[in-house]
């Protein structure tokens, strides 16, 4: 089609005049919208998903509340190295003999 013929196809268009919408039409859309049904109980996937910034932020606390927790409870004991001679002088290789 070139444009000649699609611009009288919509000045035929607008000269027409609208079509009358069916008897009761308004009736029928407004009991459709009180049909409407009743949203569902959220599921345990959206719940979860609702809450997981507060459960990220959760374990953000946690994580950092652990490796704080590890840090000053190495502050107060041997090293690793430390740990393993120590080990190794008193049980592995006993200086008494078997």
């Amino acid at each position: 089609m070139n444009d000649s013929e699609i611009n009288q196809l919509l000045a035929a268009a607008r000269s027409a005049t609208p079509a009358a919408p069916a008897a009761g039409f308004d009736q029928a859309v407004l009991r459709a919208i009180r049909r409407e049904p009743v949203p569902a109980e959220p599921t345990l996937t959206e719940l979860l998903n609702r809450l997981f910034p507060r459960l990220a932020g959760a374990a953000v606390v946690l994580i950092a509340l652990c490796v704080l927790g590890d840090y000053a409870a190495s502050a107060h004991t041997p090293d690793l190295n430390d740990s393993l001679a120590q080990i190794s002088q008193q049980w592995l290789l006993p200086g008494s003999g078997l």
